[in-house]
C-alpha cells in the first residue's frame, strides 16, 4: 500500500511537466530554428552525384546515373583501340558501351589517390542512362548522390586538373572534399561525338 504515495508523487511531476507553460522567448527561438532550417533545405536544389576517378573528386547531375553495380568483365572491341572506348559490359543482360570517362576528361590516373573514405563504395561500374542512351564507366571509389546549394557553387581553382576542361562547371562542397561538377550534356555530346 506504500505504492499509492510513490504513484501519485510520479503523476503529479509529470503534471507539472505537461502542464508547464512554455516561455515566449523559447518559442520564439525554436520557431527560428525551424524556420533558418526550412529555408536550408529549400535551398538544396542541385542533386549531384560523386565519384573519383583517380586523384580527382568528380560529379554527375544525379539525373543521368541509372545505377551503380560491382565491377563486370569488359570484352574489347575489335578496331577499337582509342583511349575512350574500354569495350562491352553487360548490365542485367543488356550489352552496355563502357567508356574511359579519364580519357574523354584527360585526367591523370598517376597521380595518388586521396585516402579512402568511411562509408564509400570502392572500384564501381557507375550506369548512365540519359537522352534514350545508356553508357557506363569504372569509378575508383562512389559517393553517392548529393543536394547542394547552387548559389555556393565555387570556380575551379587554377591547380585543379579540370580548371581548363570545358565540361567543367564549378566546384561544389560534399561533406570535408569538394568536387569538380561536371556539364552532364557536354560530357554526353562528347562522348557521342567521339562514338560516331
Amino acid at each position: 500500500m506504500n505504492d499509492k504515495p510513490a504513484s501519485e508523487a510520479a503523476q503529479s511531476a509529470v503534471a507539472r511537466l505537461l502542464g508547464r507553460a512554455s516561455e515566449d522567448e523559447e518559442l520564439q527561438q525554436a520557431a527560428r530554428h525551424i524556420a533558418t532550417r526550412a529555408d536550408d533545405l529549400r535551398a538544396l536544389t542541385g542533386s549531384v552525384f560523386v565519384f573519383r576517378l583517380g586523384g580527382e573528386w568528380l560529379g554527375l547531375p544525379a539525373w543521368m546515373v541509372d545505377e551503380v553495380i560491382e565491377p563486370r568483365p569488359i570484352h574489347s572491341l575489335p578496331h577499337r583501340r582509342e583511349g575512350l572506348v574500354r569495350g562491352l559490359v553487360n548490365v542485367r543482360g543488356q550489352l552496355t558501351v563502357c567508356v574511359a570517362l579519364e580519357s574523354l576528361l584527360q585526367l591523370d590516373l598517376s597521380r595518388p589517390a586521396p585516402e579512402r573514405g568511411r562509408n564509400l563504395l570502392s572500384k564501381r561500374l557507375v550506369v548512365l542512362s540519359a537522352r534514350e542512351q545508356r553508357l557506363a564507366f569504372e569509378s575508383d571509389e562512389v559517393h553517392g548522390s548529393h543536394r547542394y546549394d547552387p548559389t555556393g557553387v565555387g570556380n575551379v581553382p587554377g591547380t585543379v586538373a579540370l580548371s581548363d576542361s570545358p565540361f567543367s562547371t564549378g566546384v561544389v562542397a560534399v561533406g570535408e572534399r569538394n568536387a569538380g561538377l561536371l556539364d552532364g550534356d557536354l560530357v554526353l555530346s562528347a562522348i557521342n561525338r567521339r562514338l560516331g
